[in-house]
């Protein structure tokens, strides 16, 4: 009996269950209004920090701009910063805010209003609705400081409008409607568009959710020398878990880093059942030749270390301020007891 007991917890062990997320954001998601996806990380971010009355529709897909991943969104910009293993709403308040650089508005107060909320960051203050409206609505990572006092600016319809920048976004004040929708945000992520057009495939609609990320996910890696070769899928992801899809090989959301930028680039993936996933990972040895591809193109790697850690040693995931590729399995196959941990640098000219 005992021996039966034994190979059966042998057999769970190695055909693990699929994966199963504890966060939605592991699913791409399309919104047919303006054609482009929402994923990973910057479904994540998106969901918790406010969604479309905040955000606005998607206005473009993934790309690359200024050395990391971005996606525009009518009021925003998302930047992924995989080197610190989060999302940061991009400065296009700045941006938009320099055109009226010269109004008094954004003179920095000398001393801080009564009844308001003041910021010595940029010597600006927050009150009244705008005030209820930035801490309702995600404060900080959403909207950055104030920028400048509230003011009157002529909107495009030619309409005096008050308004107040930030960092992030800025403020308008409409008192025609109704109440839950009397501050609204400018569209500066249209704004930009139209002065910094994006790549043209970028803003191109798709008809399918699967294309979320398509032009920097990995989906394939090769070590050509002991036989790996397996997909690669994105997938969700359950914070303080290992969840690896059962037949293919993962790479985790949120914290990984994409090939060709700054950051962790980790990929997991089960050893011990039929099929050829990383069952020949442990075979790998420094200085061979690792292959991802990445919308249709391979980004070459090589070995530099090779080691076995405990499961709880999840320094392995952590960011990474130059681009590394990690590979995860777990050893010695049929105890499962390590995880087997491969770090690999890019090929200069690859």
């Amino acid at each position: 009996m005992h021996l039966i007991l034994f190979l059966l917890l042998i057999v769970l062990i190695a055909v693990p269950l699929p994966v199963a997320a504890n966060t939605a954001a592991g699913k791409p998601i399309l919104f047919r209004e303006t054609g482009h996806t929402l994923a990973y990380a910057f479904r994540e971010f998106y969901d918790r920090q406010g969604g479309l009355p905040i955000f606005g529709y998607p206005l473009t897909e993934v790309f690359i701009e200024d050395g990391r991943p971005v996606q525009y969104f009518e009021r925003a910009r998302f930047e992924w910063h995989a080197e610190l293993a989060l999302v940061q709403v991009g400065h296009l308040g700045r941006w938009a805010a320099a055109a009226h650089a010269e109004h008094a508005a954004f003179t920095p107060l000398a001393a801080a209003p009564a009844n308001a909320d003041f910021f010595p960051e940029t010597g600006h203050s927050l009150s009244g609705a705008f005030r209820s409206f930035w801490w309702r609505n995600g404060g900080l990572p959403t909207f950055g400081f104030p920028l400048s006092e509230p003011f009157e600016m002529i909107d495009e319809n030619g309409q005096p409008r008050l308004v107040q920048y930030f960092e992030r976004a800025r403020f308008e004040w409409h008192p025609q409607n109704p109440p839950r929708y009397q501050v609204l945000l400018g569209h500066l992520g249209r704004d930009w568009l139209a002065a910094h057009p994006a790549p043209q495939w970028a803003t191109q609609p798709v008809t399918s959710a699967d294309v979320a990320w398509a032009a920097l996910r990995p989906t394939r890696v090769r070590v050509p020398r002991i036989g790996v070769d397996t997909e690669v899928v994105s997938a969700g992801f359950s914070f303080g878990a290992w969840d690896v899809p059962r037949y293919t090989a993962v790479h985790y959301w949120p914290i990984s880093g994409y090939p060709g930028v700054n950051g962790n680039i980790v990929i997991a993936g089960h050893v011990g059942y039929r099929g050829i996933i990383f069952n020949q990972l442990p075979a790998i040895s420094i200085g061979d030749e690792v292959l991802v591809t990445v919308n249709g193109s391979d980004r070459r790697y090589v070995v530099r270390e090779v080691l076995t850690v405990l499961p709880d040693e999840t320094w392995v995931l952590a960011p990474t301020s130059s681009e590394t590729l990690t590979l995860i399995t777990c050893v010695p196959i049929g105890v499962y007891s390590h995880r087997l941990i491969v770090r690999a640098a890019p090929v200069a000219d690859s």
